[in-house]
């Protein structure tokens, strides 16, 4: 059977009600369609207008009224509000039929007149049901007597009774009272103790008419003779003139009629903020996974406030179908009502969603509780803000397994907006195992960088665990390079032979190609595996700390004089073996003695650690293309009058000062050979065409030392020299600020928003698991134990006065 697409309504125009409630036809049937069968979109307004349209009464639906009549039933049916138009929308006879629609022609004097109820009036002949909307009935200067059955009203040329000083009011067979031009009509103690005015009547309630009815009626009884005593009648308490209805205010969600939300999680969220922050109550009528029904909690005191919101088809989306947003309760009620107001996590979320939006560094949950009080008036304990912080973070960043579900499309659009890029992911039986990155701007910028890799690992903190593996290099400023990047499950051989062998697909081993790491010995045994010609050396730094725990005495002055040991450049000065001396070293790793450009990396990703994985590499190539983006401007605003890098300038300006003192002796003009002695009459031999000194500091760091300053110095003031000098032409290519520029020159674009990837079929289809955890009881530990025989410093970094790089840079003898 075909599905309605459309409704239809017919109706007549123009008849009338009889006395026997029987509909007097005038004219003939209309008929009106609206072309949907959801019914709840046709409301009372839309109804008038098509009617108002059809009979050409256009502008003034106000004087049409409508009703019908069931089949069953004898009196009319009257539609008033949406509520009334869906009822009628909704009842058919046997057949499936519409009852035929009524609309009524109203005057301006009889426009929406309620049937008077007989048994509703008074002794006097008031009905009570009109003094409460008086105001329709009664206005000033009122010149109309209102007669219900009285059989005879005498009045002699009398406009305005008026009531002054009397001792009695004689009423006999009267049925209702004379009022003309009346405000206030005064009755002494004697006869009457209820003050009637058309004011005063407006705003009695329904519990006072029927108990002034009731008691009517019950001396209508007793007496006979119709008299009955005004003493008698209970009396109606005097009300302030012009006392308020109660008063209309917003529900404060800002909802639209046919406003639509990504889930029925969102708007109850959006519903119930609002609530805690308007101080309402909230019922769920219903509740299932096509529509959510809402009332409020005062529904049964008159409040309307509703709302109806249906799941859109073939899509998750759900729409507000209706919504009325208007209160009329009172919030003393709620206040002082016996339900608890507690914060929900969910409730947590919305607040710092709101406060924080797109943060994912939250107040503590002390803090939060603070806020939420202050925002909702409502009180939550510490778990509870703990949670809701938890999952403000992970609505934010998203959960971890849409990270490894998503992760082939991700790693798609990363190689898309960067040129170049390399990634590899490594599955086991479609679980997650290892993940390899390598940016194509790092890639091609490693050509202008010293050719020492350092490397090392950083547990992740979080569900899954695992380990961050970071890959970096030293760029001719001393700034920090990220090379390549990835995740492994634990640091044992299966694991960094893969990273290695990744690295080395991008990063080929060529000569003097150096790797520095800690003494792990997986990482020894991957890079003889992977680079066997490479040279492989420790950190001073993690040694030292070892010498710590080993030495009995002075620990602290054993770890500071291995570390002077391994900075010396001079044999008489150096004690140990080539994988951590200077000296000793056959290859060339310039300056750096410690994997501390890579801990460091590990430093600045402290909180992106505890994300998940997606989020975690979202946040690292964003400082990388940071980091990019500043160099790149630092490199193009360097001085014009230099021609090396700051740091190495500043280096050679210090050095220039000491390098005027020395005495300089040539030892061959053609060969620029010197002989160098310095204020402690020791002589070093500079060569200059070979860019050599016996110091060694010339050899390792590639650019002048004070005696091959000096050197430069004497050949450049001797007349008659046969070549021209620079010191900045004793620098290795890689400290010019041309090479510099070089390996920042390509820009590190970030991942886009999900909603403009732009993915093949053939990536979609590839899905990665989690990989399998084991559940740990309590918090996840943040902080990382001190391994045996570490020393942490304890005073800021950031006190001026000390320099954190003179520990890395040699001590010159002349210097001092």
């Amino acid at each position: 059977m075909k599905k309605k697409s459309h409704t239809n309504v017919h109706f007549d125009y123009g008849g009338y009600y009889s006395e026997g409630n029987e509909w007097i036809y005038k004219n003939s049937l209309y008929a009106i369609s609206f072309k949907t069968a959801c019914l709840e979109k046709i409301t009372y307004s839309v109804l008038l207008d098509k009617i108002t349209t059809k009979v050409g009464q256009n502008g003034v639906p106000g004087n049409l009224r409508l009703s019908y009549n069931l089949s069953k039933a004898r009196r009319e049916t009257y539609i008033v509000d949406d509520e009334d138009v869906y009822i009628f929308l909704t009842e058919c006879d046997e057949e499936g039929r519409i009852p035929v629609l009524h609309v009524e022609l109203l005057s301006d004097n009889n426009q929406r007149v309620e049937v008077l109820v007989p048994e509703r009036r008074s002794s006097v002949g008031v009905n009570y049901v009109e003094l409460v909307n008086v105001n329709e009935g009664l206005e000033n200067d009122v010149n109309e007597v209102l007669e219900n059955d009285v059989n005879e009203v005498l009045v002699n040329d009398v406009n305005e009774v008026l009531v002054n000083d009397v001792n009695e009011v004689l009423v006999n067979d009267v049925n209702e009272v004379l009022v003309n031009d009346v405000n206030e009509v005064l009755v002494n103690e004697d006869m009457v103790n209820e003050v009637m005015v058309n004011e005063v009547c407006a705003n009695v309630t329904g519990m006072e008419v029927v108990a002034v009815e009731r008691s009517m009626d019950n001396h209508l009884d007793e007496d006979v003779d119709g008299m009955f005593d005004f003493d008698d009648i209970p009396a109606i308490p005097n009300r302030v003139k012009g006392t308020p209805k109660n008063i209309e205010w917003e529900d404060g969600t800002g909802i639209e009629l046919y406003q639509e939300f990504c889930s029925k999680e969102a708007l109850w969220e959006l519903v119930n903020k609002a609530a805690k922050q308007l101080v309402y109550g909230v019922l769920t009528i219903k509740s299932d996974p096509l529509r959510l029904m809402l009332r409020c909690k005062q529904y049964s005191q008159g409040c309307k406030w509703y709302l109806r919101v249906a799941r859109t088809k073939q899509s998750d989306y759900w729409s507000v179908r209706v919504h009325r947003k208007i209160h009329t309760c009172s919030r003393s009620v709620e206040s002082t009502s016996n339900s608890v107001q507690r914060g929900t996590p969910r409730l947590i979320a919305a607040v710092l969603h709101a406060d924080f939006p797109g943060n994912l560094q939250t107040p503590n949950p002390k803090s939060i509780m603070s806020i939420v009080t202050g925002r909702l008036g409502v009180h939550c304990s510490y778990s509870t803000a703990l949670r809701g912080k938890m999952q403000h973070v992970s609505e934010v960043r998203g959960g971890p397994e849409k990270s490894y579900k998503m992760l082939f499309s991700y790693l798609y659009m990363l190689e898309k907006v960067n040129r170049g890029t390399v990634t590899s992911v490594e599955l086991e039986e479609k679980k997650f195992k290892y993940l390899f990155i390598a940016l194509g701007a790092s890639i091609e910028g490693f050509r202008a960088m010293r050719k020492v890799i350092i490397v090392d690992a950083t547990h992740l903190k979080t569900v899954y665990g695992g380990m961050l593996v970071i890959a970096t290099a030293q760029d001719p400023n001393h700034h920090h390079y990220p090379l390549a990047f990835g995740v492994i499950d634990a640091e044992k051989d299966d694991s960094w032979i893969w990273f290695f062998q990744k690295l080395k697909t991008v990063y080929p081993e060529v000569p003097d190609l150096v790797f520095i790491s800690d003494r792990h010995q997986s990482i020894k045994k991957a890079v003889m595996t992977v680079y066997p010609n490479a040279h492989h050396v420790h950190c001073i730094w993690h040694l030292s700390q070892n010498l710590r725990l080993r030495a009995k005495t002075d620990k602290d002055g054993a770890a500071k004089k291995f570390l002077e040991c391994a900075h010396a450049y001079t044999e008489n000065r150096a004690v140990g073996r080539e994988q951590w001396s200077r000296y000793h070293f056959q290859g060339d790793k310039y300056n750096i003695d410690t994997s501390n450009a890579a801990e460091s990396m590990n430093a600045v990703f402290k909180k992106a650690r505890k994300y998940h994985l997606l989020p975690m590499i979202d946040a690292m190539v964003e400082k990388f293309s940071e980091w990019f983006n500043n160099h790149r401007q630092d490199s193009g605003n360097a001085s014009s009058t230099s021609q090396v890098v700051p740091f190495v300038e500043n280096i050679l300006h210090a050095r220039c000062l000491v390098a005027a003192k020395l005495k300089v002796v040539e030892l061959n003009s053609y060969r620029q050979e010197y002989n160098v002695i310095d204020g402690m009459s020791v002589s070093f031999l500079v060569d200059l065409k070979m860019k050599t000194c016996s110091c060694k500091t010339f050899d390792i760091d590639k650019y002048p030392c004070v005696h091959a300053i000096a050197a430069a110095r004497f050949l450049a003031r001797k007349e008659g020299r046969n070549a021209d000098v620079s010191i900045y032409g004793l620098c290795s290519v890689f400290y010019l600020i041309d090479t510099w520029a070089l390996a920042y020159y390509r820009t590190l674009f970030v991942v886009p928003h999900e909603s403009e990837w732009n993915i093949p079929e053939s990536v979609k289809e590839l899905e990665v698991e989690p990989p399998d955890y084991t559940p740990k009881k309590g918090r996840n530990q943040d902080k990382r134990f001190p391994s045996v025989g570490e020393k942490r410093r304890k005073s800021n970094k950031a006190v001026p006065g000390i320099n954190l790089e003179r520990w890395l840079q040699p001590e010159d003898p002349e210097a001092s």
